[in-house]
């Protein structure tokens, strides 16, 4: 089964300015193989964008749990369903926005949504952000290369006429990552958008072997906000990660 935890931590241009995290993570186990992730940055420049992130995250998973019967043994319907997460997510920003007086934009957010399965994988984005999985013992790239041209400019799950970018990964998987761009500078090769392979394998092996994944999760979130983080981005970080364990079936 999935082992999975997640964190985020505050970047260095919003805790100096006693700003806090505009990310935003949910995930939850579907079945004993298959695994709903979503993960969300929030826009720096938008007042409410963690409200948005929190909500988007939140009912992107929770739409997937309710749609689980139809996915778990019918993996054509898994890009639909991701589709429908997006979907899910952007109404309930709307409906928080239109009930509270909120402009949308106000609200606005990115937004990554993965049914991770153990013989496949569908990876949904709206903005950057990425993901990487081991897939036949070699981490490879699940998302594309963001289509940002300069740094802070995105696509948002708020924008107009915005659409998913879905890819369907028809391959055997055993860890997988889930992560905001604070992350890109260390954990991928950005010119060439290919995992950077030492920042993740101490990472899954230290989830793979962890006693206690509450803890596990805890030491997570210590991490990404150390100065090791902060020499190299300002920017908001969160990180899911998910390892298959047979282990964890005892």
């Amino acid at each position: 089964m999935w082992r999975s935890i997640g964190a985020r931590a505050t970047g260095t241009s919003h805790a100096g300015d006693g700003g806090s995290c505009q990310d935003a993570f949910a995930f939850s186990a579907l079945t004993d193989d298959l695994i709903a992730i979503a993960v969300a940055d929030g826009a720096g420049s938008a007042p409410f964008s963690r409200a948005g992130a929190e909500l988007a995250t939140t009912r992107a998973v929770q739409f997937l749990r309710n749609v689980t019967d139809l996915v778990t043994d019918d993996q054509s319907a898994w890009t639909p369903a991701v589709r429908g997460a997006f979907e899910a997510a952007r109404g309930a920003v709307l409906d928080f926005g239109q009930a509270r007086g909120i402009e949308i934009r106000q609200l606005a957010t990115t937004l990554q949504v993965v049914l991770l399965g153990r013989s496949a994988c569908c990876y949904g984005r709206i903005g950057d952000g990425g993901g990487v999985a081991r897939c036949d013992g070699t981490l490879v790239p699940l998302s594309p290369p963001p289509g940002n041209l300069f740094p802070n400019e995105t696509t948002f799950l708020t924008s107009a006429g915005s659409e998913p970018e879905i890819v369907f990964h028809d391959d055997e998987l055993s860890d997988c990552a889930i992560f905001t761009d604070g992350i890109q500078p260390l954990a991928m090769h950005l010119s060439q958008w290919k995992p950077h392979d030492p920042f993740f394998e101490p990472l899954f092996e230290f989830l793979r072997t962890s006693p206690d994944t509450a803890l596990a999760q805890d030491d997570l979130g210590t991490y990404l906000g150390t100065e090791r983080f902060d020499r190299r981005t300002d920017d908001d970080r969160t990180l899911v990660i998910s390892v298959w364990t047979e282990e964890a079936r005892r």
